[in-house]
């Protein structure tokens, strides 16, 4: 007897009821890759490239004053 959870092999997205095959909590600290890591290095490129802007506007400020 096969396994299989869907005709392809995946877990439904959706159980019957409606509710979600898998808590937010899992998807948030298990899998390849936990969506906290993909959070913290979102919002820490974000500082750094605003960072980079405003390093540049005030270093123009000072060359051109």
């Amino acid at each position: 007897m096969s396994k299989l959870r869907g005709p392809d092999g995946r877990i439904p997205d959706r159980l019957p009821d409606g509710r979600p095959s898998v808590s937010w909590e899992r998807r948030w600290t298990e899998g390849s890759l936990p969506l906290w890591v993909v959070a913290t290095c979102g919002g820490i490129a974000v500082i750094f490239v605003l960072g980079i802007f405003m390093y540049g506007s005030y270093n123009t400020m000072n060359v051109v004053l």
